[in-house]
């Protein structure tokens, strides 16, 4: 199946949707793309329905850029939590602390991530004291989230047998009153 080059058409389109293809349109088709320039000025790809600045199916595709603009598309979901689970008050103390304290490790693996690009020439995975150091903030992080989660379990389930005991002792005394 062969696709429509984005200076022919504004959106790609199978070319099997125009045309039926037999064996000897497609040889045809591959060598007009073959013999074909492309202009030199791209116009811009769409993934996921984001426009970014790079072409996604061009060759010399740069998966750094992209996840690059990925992350911080990220943050604006998580900030959006973050207010909504602080609005709520529904969550443990610790467990906000918790989620508040990811942004502590984003903030530390961004210059983190730089410095190993600029003073190593590598990414931050492969300079082992840096990425150590990043990933126990987020291990940390994990530590908030479920000793959190646990203790409203506890409070929760301590609330619960408070709650039943008054009222079993009711159906107790209503008993004995009827006999």
């Amino acid at each position: 199946m062969a696709l429509i080059p984005l200076s022919l058409s504004k959106t790609l389109i199978p070319s099997s949707f125009l045309a039926p293809i037999t064996p000897l349109t497609r040889i045809a088709q591959f060598r007009s793309f073959r013999d074909t320039k492309l202009p030199r000025k791209r116009a811009l790809g769409i993934v996921c329905g984001l426009p970014l600045p790079v072409d996604p199916w061009s060759p010399t595709v740069d998966s750094q850029s992209i996840a690059s603009q990925l992350f911080a598309f990220s943050l604006f979901p998580y900030i959006a939590f973050l207010y909504f689970i602080t609005k709520s008050k529904s969550a443990p103390k610790l467990t906000l602390f918790g989620f508040y304290f990811l942004l502590a490790f984003v903030g530390a693996t961004i210059p983190a991530g730089i410095y190993a690009k600029v003073q190593y020439g590598t990414s931050l995975s492969n300079v082992d004291w840096l990425h150590g150091g990043a990933e126990s903030l987020l291990t940390l992080t994990n530590l908030f989230i479920v000793l959190g989660l646990r203790d409203g379990l506890r409070k929760a389930g301590n609330s619960e047998e408070n709650a039943a005991t008054p009222n079993s002792g009711l159906k107790e005394k209503k008993k004995n009153m009827q006999v």
